[in-house]
Formats: C-alpha cells, sequence, structure tokens
C-alpha cells in the first residue's frame, strides 16, 4: 500500500509516472527552482521523468503535494548514505504564502520520528529565500552557521543558511 499524508487541506503521496505533466510544470518555473540545489533550468524532462518514479520508503518519504487532487507541489524528506536525513520541498508560486509547506512539513516529520530512528534532520535554504527559512523556524528548525552551496538552476554557488532540527525526547 501507498503512504499518504493527509491534512485538513492537503493530501502528500509517493511520485509516479504519471506526475510527469504536473512536475514539468512545476519544475519549468525558474522562481521556484532557482531555490533548489538539484533543478535545472530550463527544466530537463528526461531528468524529471527519472524523479517521477516511488521513491524507496527505506530511505524516506518524498513526493507530490496535492490539493484537492491536483499537484501543487513537491516534498521530501530522505537520508542519503552516511549523511543525515534532509528536508526538502518546492511549491508552484501561486501557491506560496498559504502555509502550505508547513502543514505539510509538520505531517512528513511526524510520519518520519514515527518510522525512522533518524537522530535529527537537516535543512537548508538559499540566503536570499527568507520565506523558506521561516518554515523551518515554524517547524521547530534550529539555525546553524552559514555556509554556501550550489544551485544547478543559477549555476552558481550562493550563500546558504543551514538548519536542524533534533529528534524529540520522551
Amino acid at each position: 500500500m501507498m503512504t499518504r499524508l493527509v491534512t485538513d487541506r492537503l493530501m502528500m503521496r509517493r511520485c509516479q509516472s504519471s506526475d510527469f505533466e504536473a512536475m514539468l510544470e512545476l519544475v519549468s518555473d525558474l522562481d521556484v527552482v532557482r531555490n533548489t540545489a538539484t533543478w535545472p533550468h530550463p527544466a530537463d524532462p528526461d531528468l524529471t521523468r527519472t524523479r517521477c518514479v516511488p521513491f524507496d520508503p527505506e530511505l524516506g518519504m518524498v513526493g507530490v503535494v496535492c490539493k484537492a487532487g491536483v499537484v501543487i507541489g513537491s516534498m521530501g524528506l530522505a537520508a542519503k548514505p552516511d549523511e543525515a536525513p534532509q528536508l526538502g520541498y518546492m511549491f508552484a508560486a501561486k501557491h506560496w504564502g498559504q502555509g502550505y509547506a508547513t502543514e505539510m512539513g509538520c505531517a512528513l516529520i511526524d510520519h518520519c520520528w514515527a518510522r525512522y530512528d533518524w537522530p535529527l534532520i537537516r535543512a537548508d535554504v538559499f540566503a536570499d529565500n527568507p520565506a523558506s527559512a521561516r518554515v523551518l523556524e515554524k517547524l521547530g528548525f534550529e539555525e546553524l552557521a552559514a555556509t554556501t552551496g550550489h544551485s544547478v538552476a543559477r549555476d552558481a554557488t550562493a550563500p546558504l543558511r543551514n538548519f536542524r532540527l533534533l529528534r524529540p525526547q520522551g
């Protein structure tokens, strides 16, 4: 059975090949992908297609976020070997500022604390994206020392704000 996270307004599920068109539209917006590390601009249909497959549940939960059955964004929380799990998200620009990232982020983090034995979760945002940093603060993340990171869409390295969320005790 496919995991579905449901909140008052949203539903998240693992990506499927049928999400290709919606994901390609999402990642075709430079305002969206410039805030990500790995999505290029202009959008690469072949790369997008490779990412529209169910994510390995042993590594975390990554998928699409839907409102009323329509894909409005993507969110994920996953661990790579020998790295702390990382939270990432992107939403279509017309859905910014409505609390969707915070709402689904809370559900996703709760799901992952229950499912995985991770001691902490990491996240980072480009310094020129204060709205995304505010989402992390609302989710309880604490800010760490700043670094830099590469954005494929920007074709540049830029300042990063780094965050972590420790597993709740008790």
